[in-house]
């Protein structure tokens, strides 16, 4: 048999859809010595309907080789490189091929175009999809320089020291970067948990630079030798915070006057002490003190020399014991940030003057305080922002020294457990303009007075709007609220419930309440419970907790 008959058998077994016997016979034809591209070109059909398509386009290619002025070799080869996913050599073979067909044979010229759009879109969805594949699996961080991503840890952990423990812990890159950034292991607070480890840890990542010493309260003090011999080798003169309990607190300035450094304690910026004996011993070192933040706790009267050395005070706390407060006053006027708790006032033993203006003062909390006055008294201060009175007894009126100071700056005003009167707050919240956040909690007896006044149902002498910026109120623990005052003070300021200028304008002239507590308030009816969450965006009212619950059953 002649490969002439092989390839016309194998052409009409092609057109019965019998590929098998078809592919037989024009092997058989290319054994016999037919060269001819019109037998590679079928053998290659074939090839393509059995979906062999890397054989097909071996046979494709070598039609393109045999006549490479025709266009079929390179339009089956771009078929089939579509077919593979190869779209970029699919476009470059149709291209070929639109050079070498006839300006007039357009249905090809239409159904290579069409296999180009299909081609080209194919190539745009992959790369759609390679780009979505980097996007999940880059790792972008990686090309930042090293001393730009320390920065950013640096930002992270001046927000929260205790931070760089998960960031050390998110990679080896992130790891390896945070371990070799001293700057961000120079804050070390110690506690019970293997203390001397943690020490000698933190000074090796920090190589000796803390800057923030801290100790808790609980550490047994069978750990306070090989802790402070750690800290032996610390860079002292880098130190600006340190906060301790009393007694550590002695042991560690008898370790910096070992080290002849106990000029360390002037230079600190925040010094926390608490429960100190024989602090008088440490005043001289406190001489020019650069102390912008104190704290102190278990005061003595011994510690009074104290306020003729730190006169540089932005924010002073002081918890539990007896004060002069007077001369600490006098001695910090630049005070931002007072915060007074369980603490007794020690009456002045000589004359002079009995109160003194705090004109930078914005921010003061008192806690416990017995006598009171002797400090609210000695207090001017016209900036004032924010005010916190709580537990405090033994005074006829907590808020009597407000009457004579205006507090037209105050924006935040909470007092609970304490003893005043409704015209007391009346006065104050009538004076303060800005007043943004109030709270009365476990005050019986004058919250609904209040309320009336602020919702206009008493409106002060003037027939003025108060707290028209009020947004933040917290009423809890006072059983005798009632629902209308609680719902006057959200309706009022409803801007659909405000009326309307005189000039026509838009209502809105008091701000809506944003938050509103009312946990502990029996009288508040459950029926309206509903309304209230609709109108404001965070709102509690809890009858009782589940222990108070218990009790009552």
């Amino acid at each position: 048999m002649s490969w002439k008959e092989s390839f016309q058998q194998g052409v009409s077994n092609f057109r019965r859809n019998k590929h098998s016997e078809a592919l037989a016979l024009f092997d058989e034809a290319i054994l016999l010595g037919c060269d001819s591209l019109i037998v590679y070109d079928s053998r290659a059909a074939v090839h393509e309907k059995l979906g062999n398509n890397k054989a097909a386009l071996l046979d494709a290619k070598k039609v393109v080789d045999t006549a490479p002025d025709r266009w079929q070799g390179y339009a089956r080869s771009a078929r089939l490189f579509h077919a593979l996913s190869k779209d970029e050599a699919a476009i470059r073979m149709i291209d070929l091929a639109l050079e070498r067909i006839k300006s007039d044979d357009d249905q090809r010229r239409q159904e290579l175009n069409a296999l180009k759009s299909q081609a080209t879109n194919a190539l745009k969805a992959a790369d759609e999809r390679r780009r979505a594949r980097i996007a999940k699996t880059a790792y972008h961080i990686g090309k930042l320089p090293v001393e730009i991503f320390a920065e950013i840890l640096g930002l992270v952990v001046a927000t929260d020291h205790a931070q760089i423990l998960k960031l050390s812990h998110v990679c080896k890159h992130w790891r390896g970067i945070a371990i070799r950034t001293p700057a961000l292991w120079q804050t070390l607070v110690v506690s019970k948990n293997r203390p001397t480890r943690k020490v000698r840890l933190w000074m090796e990542r920090a190589q000796t630079r803390i800057s923030d010493l801290s100790f808790h309260h609980n550490i047994s003090e069978m750990d306070w030798p090989p802790i402070l011999s750690e800290l032996s080798s610390l860079s002292w003169c880098g130190l600006r915070s340190l906060a301790a309990p009393g007694s550590l607190f002695s042991r560690l300035y008898d370790l910096l006057h070992q080290l002849s450094k106990t000029e360390v304690i002037s230079r600190l910026k925040h010094l926390d002490v608490t429960g100190c004996p024989g602090f008088e011993r440490f005043l001289p070192d406190f001489e020019a003190s650069r102390l912008d933040t104190l704290k102190v706790a278990n005061v003595t009267p011994s510690m009074g020399g104290l306020w003729s050395r730190v006169r540089q005070l932005r924010t002073m706390t002081v918890e539990a014991g007896w004060i002069e407060i007077l001369p600490a006053l006098t001695a910090n006027r630049s005070l931002e940030n007072l915060v007074l708790s369980d603490l007794v006032s020690i009456p002045m033993e000589s004359g002079g003057d009995d109160c003194v203006e705090l004109s930078d003062l914005q921010c003061l909390k008192l806690f416990s305080i017995a006598s009171v006055s002797m400090i609210t008294r000695a207090i001017v201060a016209p900036n004032l922002q924010v005010l916190h009175l709580f537990s405090i007894s033994h005074s006829s009126d907590v808020l009597e020294f407000a009457h004579a100071n205006s507090l037209r700056a105050l924006r935040e005003l909470r007092i609970g457990s304490c003893t005043t009167t409704a015209r007391s707050l009346n006065v104050i919240i009538a004076g303060a303009p800005l007043l943004e956040t109030l709270q009365i909690s476990g005050i019986q007896g004058i919250v609904n007075e209040v309320l009336d006044f602020i919702c206009g149902t008493r409106p002060n002498d003037q027939h003025q709007d108060v707290c028209t910026f009020l947004r933040h109120v917290d009423l809890s623990s006072c059983g005798d609220l009632l629902t209308r005052n609680a719902y006057s003070l959200v309706k009022t300021r409803l801007r659909t419930d405000q009326p309307a200028t005189e000039d026509g304008g838009q209502p809105g002239c008091r701000a809506e309440i944003e938050s509103l507590r009312l946990d502990g308030c029996p009288l508040i009816e459950a029926e309206m419970l509903p309304w209230f969450r609709g109108k404001v965006k965070v709102f509690s009212c809890v009858y009782m907790t589940k222990r108070e619950g218990r009790q009552r059953r």
